[in-house]
């Protein structure tokens, strides 16, 4: 076996210094570069990533480019970014003079504040989702960084007897605060309220993003959300503008780039892995949508 791009959040802290850290389950850093201990997280790595966590950050001066499933961003002063464990995630150029703080959440601490079903949050949740960028005013930040300090500050009452509980209350806090913001914002963001339609697409993605590896058919995706593979279709045409067979195709692609990315996996290991029925048929699919070969995309 071999390993593949898939950051843990344990893997992420052993790289990280001066840091506020609760259990491997929630992590701030600061991140000066103009400081003697200047570092950017996973600033080395060149290949696309996922990072098993929710990772938050905010800028607090220069720059730094990023990439969200191929596309590209770059963050300046008072941008916000929420990067989910689904996305690919890929770090570029980071300016001399750069703060910013960073904030990563265990996808089981994730899970317990949903099974405590503290609904504001989950809303939230939704609503950062779709709104992966953020620009803040001045005094927004200023908030937000505030906010930081706070949860900072509950990570460091260690002896405190309900320290997870407090920390999750917080953290929810934290989340309802972010939303405050985006309420002023409603012109650009998009509201986190879905339409029926809008929750089958929702849940087509979030059956993707497990399933895309193996399940390359529409038919499979139809049944799973109990409805046919023609209204499937339908909803994602008319609110994406793609087909539900591009939207399996592209996320195929992105799931081979990764893949392609691991030194270790021969091509014919990444075809398996994608369960193609051997490496020319998986070949001649990656070049009809890259116009390369799978080696020649690895060369590059």
């Amino acid at each position: 076996m071999y390993k593949l791009p898939l950051i843990e959040i344990a893997e992420i802290n052993n790289h990280i210094i001066l840091s506020d850290n609760f259990q491997d389950l929630l992590i701030i850093k600061e991140i000066d570069t103009s400081a003697s201990d200047s570092e950017f997280i996973i600033q080395d790595r060149t290949e696309p990533v996922r990072i098993n966590a929710l990772f938050m950050i905010l800028i607090l001066k220069g720059t730094v480019e990023i990439s969200l499933d191929y596309i590209p961003y770059t963050l300046t002063e008072n941008s916000f970014a929420t990067i989910m464990p689904t996305h690919v995630f890929q770090v570029g150029s980071v300016s001399e003079s750069f703060k910013a703080k960073i904030l990563l959440i265990d996808k089981s601490f994730l899970e317990e504040i949903n099974t405590a079903k503290r609904s504001p949050s989950m809303t939230n949740y939704m609503l950062l989702r779709k709104n992966p960028i953020i620009a803040f005013e001045p005094e927004e930040t200023e908030h937000v960084n505030k906010s930081f300090l706070i949860l900072q500050q509950k990570i460091r009452l260690r002896t405190h007897s309900f320290h997870k509980e407090v920390l999750q209350n917080a953290f929810v806090a934290f989340l309802l605060e972010l939303a405050n913001i985006m309420v002023g914002k409603k012109e650009n963001i998009r509201p986190p309220v879905l339409s029926r339609k809008e929750e089958l697409l929702n849940d087509f993605l979030q059956l993707l993003s497990t399933h895309a590896r193996e399940q390359h058919i529409v038919t499979f995706y139809a049944e799973k959300l109990f409805i046919t593979p023609q209204y499937l279709s339908l909803i994602l045409k008319e609110l994406t503008g793609k087909s539900a067979n591009k939207w399996i195709n592209e996320a195929l692609i992105i799931e081979a780039k990764v893949l392609l990315k691991a030194p270790q996996a021969t091509v014919q290991q990444v075809a398996d892995m994608l369960n193609f029925s051997d490496q020319s048929t998986f070949g001649k699919f990656f070049k009809k949508h890259m116009g390369i070969s799978p080696m020649e995309y690895r060369k590059s």
